[in-house]
């Protein structure tokens, strides 16, 4: 068994305490936040896709009607379990809550016939074929939640029509502007980027150190789905090494796609909009104009990284918590008694 399965399987004590490097005790697993693992086949898609899943209230129970269902897509590289500290407090704050966390195609274990389209259209329509095979007949009112390129994916999704019983969009950390501006710098940093690693502890702590996460917690669940176990080249690092299972680079025909014309298409979604950034400088023109004349919320998390999801997780939950409130039916309207009218008045 690799050390990527043992590692979701049996939580491990951290590896030897030296300077400057980051300890736990206890390495989480998917289960504490999630209630089931699947591999759901979904023809319309030829693939074959992983989904972590927390059901919503069951039919018998009398707020079922009112159990959202979140729907969250991962970033450029990431997978579903990016989302797992998130989940464990949304379900916390919202009882009856259910989650769909899902890889999209070319990252995690999720199988395709074309692992290499990650074009726009084509995570867009796998978001939509995957829910369709979940909820072939109702499906709650659905709450789409993407982070950075996973935020493009919510976005189009949302424009297509397609996805049923819609409340809500939360897009993080992603706007047009300074997305395209920053794809200039992607070639350099995939460069810098380390190519393999000796071990899964390796990886986090370079991941925590160097690689932007903020949080060892969330780091030790999210990065090992993100390498691969290959045989080593025979060098005096050992027999094996990990590598990044999505090969960002050969995406590059596709980022420009992912960004262009997001404002505008998040400006003109048929449902509750909300922005998550990790600071005011991040925002473009369209989507300042859009903010102060109200068209959607804008929620700012200043002490957070790039990852919201798992620099935050707690935070994070209480927001999304709030979109539902604010905007499902279990939102409260007070209503000011009226005093009747007093004989022989009008």
């Amino acid at each position: 068994m690799s050390l990527a399965h043992q590692l979701f399987k049996h939580p491990a004590p951290a590896p030897a305490h030296r300077p400057g490097r980051p300890t736990t005790t206890i390495a989480p697993t998917w289960s504490q936040f999630f209630t089931s693992s699947r591999d759901i086949p979904v023809p319309a898609s030829q693939g074959t896709f992983r989904v972590f899943e927390v059901p919503p209230s069951s039919a018998s129970s009398p707020t079922s009607s009112k159990a959202p269902l979140f729907v969250l897509h991962h970033g450029a590289g990431h997978t579903a379990l990016s989302w797992a500290l998130a989940v464990g407090k949304l379900r916390e704050r919202v009882g009856n809550v259910g989650v769909v966390g899902f890889d999209c195609r070319g990252h995690g274990v999720t199988t395709t016939q074309d692992d290499t389209d990650l074009s726009l259209d084509t995570l867009a329509a796998d978001l939509v074929n995957l829910l369709d095979v979940l909820y072939p007949d109702a499906i709650p009112e659905v709450i789409l939640v993407g982070h950075s390129m996973g935020g493009a994916v919510v976005t189009e999704a949302a424009l297509t029509g397609k996805v049923r019983n819609l409340l809500a969009v939360a897009v993080l950390d992603v706007v047009e502007g300074t997305a395209v501006d920053s794809l200039a710098h992607m070639e350099i940093y995939l460069r810098n980027r380390p190519s393999h690693f000796r071990s899964i502890d390796q990886a986090v702590e370079w991941s925590v150190t160097i690689g932007g996460l903020r949080n060892l917690s969330s780091a030790l669940i999210s990065v090992p789905p993100q390498l691969v176990e290959v045989p080593g080249d025979g060098d005096t690092e050992g027999a094996k090494k990990w590598v990044w299972r999505t090969d960002l680079g050969r995406s590059q025909k596709h980022w420009h796609g992912w960004f262009q014309g997001l404002s505008a298409n998040f400006l003109s979604i048929k449902a509750a909009r909300m922005l998550i950034l990790a600071g005011t400088d991040r925002l473009d023109t369209a989507l300042t104009i859009g903010q102060m004349q109200g068209k959607f919320q804008l929620v700012l998390y200043p002490e957070s990284g790039h990852a919201i999801q798992e620099d935050e997780p707690d935070k994070l939950a209480t927001t999304l918590a709030d979109l539902w409130q604010r905007n499902g039916p279990g939102k409260i309207i007070k209503r000011f008694p009226i005093p009747p009218l007093k004989p022989g008045t009008k």
